[in-house]
Parts: structure tokens; C-alpha cells; sequence
């Protein structure tokens, strides 16, 4: 049974089960650690590069693609342990190697795990069938500028 996730800005977002574990299906959109703490907006990509505390930024620095993509967050942020809402946390490798290995290993995984159709994907989309309701999203490379 889907579960109700919701973090410190009231964003709420969806679950789903795959195999033995719990994954929130769609990307976080909190601007604050889940202790109250703001995260900085960082908009400017030499900035990004070089930044060694935590930040933010919105998909090609487009505050519009976040319905959509969510937030792209810094390690830094990702380093606090209190990113994602209380409760959860950000997965580690092994976790997505659980995932990789229940989804059929690293050839059709991602097929499984990805939205269907042309909406965020460019044609063909080969073999995706988003089996599992992940909804996995093409994001692009993690920099905060328009048009790289």
C-alpha cells in the first residue's frame, strides 16, 4: 500500500514497494533540511562548482522544471544526513544495486524503472514500461545553468 511522504516544506510525495524496500517515486522539492534549515539557492554555476557548504538548484536553473524534476542538491547537502523528510534518507549504492538486482540487473533495469512515453523522454524511449510505478525522470547532468 502506497505511503505518504511529507517533508518540512509540506511537499508531499508518493511511495512505492519494489521488492523489500520503500522509495519515495518522484524527486525531493524541500528547500529546507528536514530540521528547519534553510538551503541556499545557488544560481550562479561558478558558484555552484566551488560551493563547500550546502545548496540548491533547479533543473537547467529553471525554477519551472520543478513540478517536474524537483531539486538538484549538492553533496554538501545530500552530507547533512538531513535532507530527505524524517524518517528516510537518501540511498546508498548498495541500496541501488538492491534495486538494479530485483529489477533484472543493469541491461533492463532502467527500462523497468522509467516514465513510458515522449512527455520528459526523447523518442524511442526503448523498453521502458515503468513495471514498478518508479517514474525514474531524465535529469541531465547536476549543473544549475540553462543550456549545458
Amino acid at each position: 500500500t502506497p505511503v505518504l511522504v511529507t517533508d518540512f516544506d509540506g511537499n508531499i510525495y508518493n511511495t512505492v514497494t519494489i521488492g523489500t524496500q520503500t522509495w519515495l517515486s518522484e524527486n525531493l522539492k524541500t528547500t529546507h533540511l528536514n530540521d528547519g534549515t534553510a538551503i541556499p539557492n545557488v544560481t550562479v554555476e561558478a558558484d555552484w562548482m566551488v560551493l563547500s557548504t550546502p545548496g540548491y538548484a533547479w533543473y537547467n536553473n529553471d525554477a519551472a522544471t520543478y513540478s517536474d524534476y524537483g531539486i538538484l542538491y549538492n553533496w554538501h547537502t545530500v552530507g547533512t544526513g538531513t535532507l530527505c523528510p524524517t524518517g528516510w534518507h537518501v540511498p546508498t549504492d548498495t541500496e541501488w544495486s538492491t534495486l538494479m538486482s530485483y529489477a533484472g540487473g543493469g541491461f533492463v533495469a532502467g527500462g523497468k524503472l522509467k516514465e513510458t512515453g515522449f512527455t520528459h523522454w526523447l523518442s524511442p524511449n526503448t523498453d521502458a514500461t515503468n513495471e514498478y510505478g518508479f517514474t525514474a525522470l531524465p535529469g541531465g547532468l547536476p549543473c544549475p545553468m540553462k543550456g549545458r
